[in-house]
C-alpha cells in the first residue's frame, strides 16, 4: 500500500470532518489534493517541505496542490515574518463549498436565471476570479453589460463578496497579530491593574479587528458610478459568498419549521418576511466564535451572539413592515378567507354593556408622555387615535388576496404561536425575527421527533421528563412517565447507547461497591447535538465513499462510457450485460446522492445553524 493511501485510510478513523472533508477532496480534487487536506488536519499548521516530507510527496508537487487549495479557498497561509517561514492551515469553507455545490448552483438558476447560474459555476470551480479578466470572454458588448449587471446584481445581494488579503489569512494569526499590536501601544501604568490592562486590550483588539474585517468586505469600495449607473469596478476579484447562502438555508428551515407548526399559507408570508431581510440578517458563525480563547464562557459567547442580534434590530436591518412582506410575496398567493374576521363573530350585548359601564366608573390612568420627532407633547388621546388609525387601515379585507389586513393577521398568528414565536411585534405594524431563540426550538423540535421515529414514542417520554427534571434517578422517571421500572431501564439502556442522555455514578457511601451506589440520568443538549452531527458526518463520508468504490470496481466499463466514439452510441457498442450493469451503476448512484442530500438536510439543522 502506497504512502498517500495509508494516510487517507486513517484519516476515516481521525475524526467524522477528516473523514467526510477527506472523501470529498478525493472525488472533486484528486488523491494529492486529499493527501495535502488530511495532513494538514492531522497535525495543523505546517510548512511546505514539512507537507513533503509526512506525505512523501515531491516539493514541487505540494507546491503546486497548495497553490490550486488556496485558489480554491481550501487552504489558509500565514507569513510568519520572525522565521520567514510561510504555513499552512486547513480551510473548511472551500469543502463545505463543494458539498453544497449542486444546490447552490440549483437556488442560483432559480432565483436569478442561467446566466448567474453559470458564473456561480465558474466561481465554485475556479474559487475566484476577475471581474474583467470574466467578461473578457464575451466579445459581444451587450452580452458583456448583461453579465455585468447579473454580477451587479449578485454583489448588491451579497451572494458574491470581494476577495482581499485577510480572506486568505487564519483568524487566530490576524487576531494575535493585532492583539500585540495593540499591548504593545499600551504602557503599564501604576494607577491602573494588569488585569484591567489586558480587558482594556482585548476590548480594542476586538474593535481593531472588526473594523479591518469589515473594510475588507465592504460592498462599496468595488462599486463605482458611471453615466449615472452603479458598476462594478473591473478590477475587482469576486468569489461565492458561503456565508450568504447558509442564510438562504436558515431560511428554509424556518419556513418548513413554521409550516409544520401554523400553516401553508402563514408559512409563505412568513418566508416573503424573512426574504425581505435575508441579506442582512445575522451571519450564521461570527470570526469572534473561532477564535480560540476569546470567548470561553458559554453565557458569554451566548451574550456575544445575543448582542450581534440587538444590534441589528437597532440598526433597523432585521426589521420589516406589512409592504416588505408584501413586496416579497409572491402573486399567485391567494389569502382570501384564510383569516377568520371579527365579522363572523357575534358580539355579545350584554358583555358589551357591562365593559362600557365598567369603564365609566374607572379613572383614567395616568401615563408618561414623551415629545415626538417634532419635539411637541401627544396626549394618550392622539396615541389611541393614531393606533386605531392603523389598525383601520389594516382591517382583514377578503376581496384582495393580498390585502395589508391579510398578511398582518398571519404575522400575528405567527406572533401568537405558544411555543415558538417566529416573529416579535416590535411596534405596530413592525416585526422582527428572533434568529437566537427559533434555532434553539428548532433543533429540540427535530432532536424530539428523531427520537421519537428512531426509538418509539416511550423514549420520547423519557427524554421529555428528563428534560424537565433536569437529573433524576430511574424511579423517579418511571413515576413521572407512567410506565414500568423494566420498559424504562430498557428505554433508559437505548438512550444511553446513542449518547441522548449521561449517566452519573453517585456513591451511597465510600464504600464503591455496585451494590451500594445508585445512578442518576441527564440530558446535555450541547453533547447530545454533538454526537448527532458527527453520526450524519460519518453516514455521508460512508455514503460517499461507497460511491466511489463501486466506480472503482466498474472502472474499465465507465471509461468506455466516456469516450467519444462511444457516448451517445451506447445501445450500438455496449453489450447487453453491460448496458444492464450500467444502468444498476447509475440507480444505485442515485439511491446513494438520494441519501446524502437527506443526510445533508439534516445536517444544516446540527451542523450549519
Amino acid at each position: 500500500m502506497s504512502v498517500e493511501a495509508e494516510i487517507l485510510r486513517f484519516s476515516k478513523s481521525q475524526s467524522t470532518k477528516s473523514n467526510l472533508y477527506t472523501t470529498v477532496a478525493k472525488t472533486h480534487l484528486g488523491e494529492v489534493a486529499a493527501v495535502v487536506i488530511s495532513i494538514l488536519i492531522s497535525y495543523g499548521r505546517l510548512t511546505a517541505k514539512d507537507i513533503s516530507q509526512r506525505s512523501k510527496i515531491q516539493l514541487k508537487l505540494v507546491k503546486l496542490t497548495l497553490v490550486s487549495l488556496i485558489q480554491l479557498n481550501c487552504i489558509y497561509y500565514w507569513h510568519d515574518k520572525t522565521s520567514n517561514n510561510v504555513y499552512y492551515s486547513f480551510n473548511e469553507r472551500g469543502i463545505l463549498m463543494l458539498l453544497h455545490s449542486g444546490e447552490i448552483i440549483v437556488h442560483i438558476k432559480n432565483k436569478f436565471g442561467e446566466e448567474a447560474a453559470e458564473l456561480t459555476q465558474h466561481l465554485i470551480e475556479f474559487g475566484n476570479i476577475k471581474i474583467e479578466d470574466y467578461l473578457i470572454n464575451f466579445k459581444d458588448e451587450e452580452s458583456k453589460y448583461k453579465r455585468e449587471s447579473i454580477i451587479t446584481t449578485l454583489f448588491t445581494q451579497k451572494w458574491l463578496i470581494g476577495v482581499s488579503k485577510v480572506d486568505f489569512n487564519p483568524i487566530e494569526d490576524l487576531w494575535m497579530t493585532v492583539y500585540e499590536e495593540v499591548l504593545r501601544n499600551t504602557p503599564r501604568s501604576t494607577t491602573m491593574s494588569e488585569a484591567k490592562r489586558i480587558a482594556e486590550v482585548k476590548e480594542e483588539a476586538k474593535q481593531k479587528l472588526s473594523k479591518l474585517i469589515e473594510n475588507s468586505r465592504d460592498v462599496k469600495q468595488h462599486i463605482v458610478i458611471k453615466d449615472g449607473l452603479k458598476r462594478m469596478n473591473p478590477s475587482t476579484i469576486i468569489r461565492f459568498n458561503l456565508d450568504r447562502f447558509e442564510k438562504h438555508l436558515r431560511t428554509r428551515c424556518f419556513v418548513d419549521f413554521s409550516r409544520f407548526k401554523i400553516g401553508v399559507l402563514s408559512s409563505m408570508v412568513y418566508e416573503a418576511a424573512l426574504t425581505a431581510i435575508e441579506d442582512n440578517s445575522p451571519d450564521m458563525r461570527h470570526f469572534f466564535l473561532e477564535v480560540t480563547g476569546l470567548l470561553n464562557d458559554p453565557d458569554e459567547r451566548r451574550e456575544f451572539t445575543n448582542s450581534i442580534e440587538n444590534k441589528l434590530v437597532d440598526d433597523k436591518k432585521i426589521t420589516f413592515t406589512l409592504k416588505d412582506v408584501l413586496k416579497y410575496l409572491p402573486k399567485e398567493v391567494d389569502l382570501r378567507n384564510s383569516i377568520l374576521s371579527h365579522n363572523f363573530l357575534k358580539p355579545n350585548p350584554i358583555s358589551k354593556k357591562r365593559v362600557n359601564s365598567d369603564s365609566e366608573d374607572q379613572a383614567p390612568k395616568k401615563i408618561k408622555l414623551e415629545p415626538d420627532s417634532e419635539g411637541q407633547i401627544q396626549s394618550p388621546e392622539e396615541h389611541t387615535m393614531e393606533f386605531e388609525d392603523f389598525q383601520r387601515n389594516i382591517d382583514v379585507d377578503n376581496s384582495n388576496a393580498q390585502s395589508l389586513g391579510l398578511i398582518n393577521q398571519h404575522l400575528k398568528l405567527l406572533a401568537s404561536n405558544s411555543s415558538v414565536k417566529f416573529v416579535v411585534e416590535t411596534t405596530p405594524g413592525v416585526y422582527m425575527v428572533p434568529f437566537t431563540e427559533i434555532v434553539k426550538n428548532l433543533k429540540r423540535h427535530y432532536y424530539d421527533t428523531l427520537v421519537k421515529y428512531t426509538l418509539g414514542a416511550d423514549s420520547l417520554r423519557v427524554l421529555r421528563c428528563l428534560k424537565a427534571c433536569k437529573i433524576a434517578d430511574e424511579k423517579t422517571l418511571a413515576n413521572s412517565v407512567l410506565l414500568k421500572e423494566k420498559a424504562v431501564r430498557n428505554t433508559l439502556f437505548n438512550l444511553i447507547n446513542l449518547n441522548i442522555i449521561e449517566i452519573q455514578e453517585v456513591p451511597r457511601s465510600a464504600d464503591r461497591a455496585a451494590s451500594k451506589t445508585f445512578f442518576l440520568f441527564r440530558h446535555k443538549e450541547s453533547n447530545a447535538y454533538s454526537f448527532l452531527r458527527n453520526s450524519l458526518l460519518f453516514s455521508m463520508a460512508e455514503l460517499s465513499q461507497n460511491i466511489i468504490d463501486f466506480k472503482s470496481e466498474n472502472k474499465i466499463l465507465l471509461e468506455k462510457c466516456e469516450r467519444e466514439d462511444v457516448k451517445g452510441h451506447e445501445d450500438e457498442l455496449l453489450l447487453e450485460s453491460e448496458l444492464k450493469l450500467l444502468k444498476n451503476l447509475k440507480a444505485r448512484e442515485i439511491l446513494n446522492i438520494g441519501k446524502i442530500n437527506r443526510l445533508k438536510s439534516m445536517f444544516e439543522v446540527f451542523g450549519v445553524l
